[in-house]
């Protein structure tokens, strides 16, 4: 029995060393003080004006603002108002004071949800299925084991290696959709043409969490995902990380360095994106094709919100996409801008699976009518823009005509590698 007892304290202390381990983390990326973060705001109210939840139902960030400020910061976390939020941060850019506005709600879901008791389950699409697994994933006994058929039979992949090819969670998606299937075969092929080496892929690859963290306010649950993907990533090996997903892209990009001090010197973070701006640069890849159209094949892009308004001013990816995209028209494929663009992108309104509703919907419709207006195909990097487009062209036939592609799907048959050339060592073959 003594034995026993002391078995059992032991698992408790470690149990309780867990927790105040992930307490410590939690203070790099938590604040419980809504009013502090906002001390700065002078109310000019530029984020009403520019706010875009607010031009399909009453939502007024400048309003919400003054509110926690003037002291009513608990009545705000009552309400459930902040639940609304698409935490596209649109406000953001355009605040003079550089307030970000979704992060501060991202704060307050953590409160609702904690002290509050609020739940989310109203708020979440396709009945929280998604975000489910996500959680799922984030307990320390589940260890999932990918299907691993899609992998191209030509791609030679290693569970250890230099660079990490992070699928993210589009295979989860194939039970309700299979608009996204090709985006991993066609990016592991792009990446197995360039490099000499075998790409990583894992067989028990984590989500990144972000849906948890931005969605639901689950942090405690998103530190754990951070804590096991990168016990993958040492085991592993690695030293560059690539992901084709926006929101996967923003998370290890920023988030994970906020809670892990020495991300940063440990791996390298690249969207696809730079990957092959990086290499076209480098003359290590070029855009050719042996079949130009006959007549111009006009496109636009859609700016996902992670890319736009999520990373600092300082990250130029939407400018190298436009600077690869304008190239293109010397081989039949004429770029145009929407009207909202770049950094005044509008949202699909449907991040980290929140708020799939009517409101919602007429955000997405007026984004395609846009689309349709600048060119036949939409190109864009983000996963759930690309669902949830898709799924309204279902319901409106003026917009079923435009073709809504990834960006590796849509470049990947642009991209020729001279087999003769040699850079580093590397020898290049066309890419099919």
């Amino acid at each position: 029995m003594e034995v026993r007892k002391i078995t059992e304290s032991k698992k408790v202390s470690k149990s309780e060393r867990k927790s105040s381990q992930k307490g410590e983390l939690l203070k790099n990326i938590y604040s419980s003080n809504l009013r502090d973060l906002l001390n700065i705001c002078y109310q000019c109210a530029r984020c009403s004006g520019v706010c875009q939840i607010s031009k399909v139902q009453y939502f007024r960030p400048s309003r919400i603002i003054q509110k926690i400020l003037e002291g009513f910061e608990e009545e705000i976390l009552k309400s459930g108002i902040l639940w609304d939020c698409l935490m596209c941060n649109q406000c953001l850019a355009h605040c003079p004071e550089n307030i970000n506005f979704a992060d501060i709600v991202r704060n307050a879901k953590y409160i609702m949800r904690n002290e509050y008791q609020h739940s989310s389950g109203d708020y979440i699409a396709h009945k929280g299925v998604y975000t489910s697994i996500a959680e799922l994933m984030s307990k320390l006994e589940v260890k999932p084991k990918r299907d691993m058929s899609w992998i191209p039979k030509e791609c030679e992949v290693s569970d250890s290696g230099e660079i990490l090819y992070h699928i993210g969670c589009i295979p989860f998606y194939n039970f309700e959709f299979e608009e996204l299937n090709n985006i991993p075969p066609t990016t592991l092929r792009l990446l197995y043409k360039v490099e000499e080496q075998p790409i990583v892929v894992l067989e028990n690859e984590y989500c990144c969490g972000h849906d948890l963290y931005w969605g639901e306010g689950k942090m405690e649950e998103f530190i754990s995902l951070a804590q096991k993907n990168i016990h993958n990533f040492e085991k592993a090996g690695i030293s560059k990380i690539i992901t084709t997903c926006a929101e996967g892209y923003r998370t290890f990009k920023i988030d994970y360095p906020k809670i892990f001090e020495d991300f940063n010197a440990k791996f390298e973070v690249q969207h696809i994106i730079e990957y092959i701006y990086e290499n076209w640069k480098a003359g290590n890849l070029e855009f050719e094709t042996d079949d130009v159209p006959k007549e111009q094949i006009s496109f636009t892009f859609h700016d996902p919100c992670r890319l736009s308004r999520f990373l600092p001013k300082s990250n130029t990816i939407m400018m190298k996409a436009r600077e690869m995209f304008l190239y293109l028209k010397k081989m039949g494929y004429h770029f145009n801008e929407m009207e909202h663009n770049k950094e005044n992108s509008l949202c699909c309104g449907v991040s980290s699976w929140m708020n799939c509703n009517e409101r919602s919907k007429a955000l997405r419709y007026k984004r395609l009518k846009e689309a349709k207006d600048a060119g036949d195909i939409m190109v864009t990097t983000c996963p759930k823009c690309i669902l949830h487009f898709n799924c309204l062209q279902n319901d409106y036939e003026e917009i079923a005509s435009i073709k809504i592609q990834d960006f590796t799907e849509f470049l990947i048959k642009l991209i020729k590698i001279d087999k003769n050339q040699n850079t580093n060592g590397k020898l290049k073959a066309e890419v099919k």
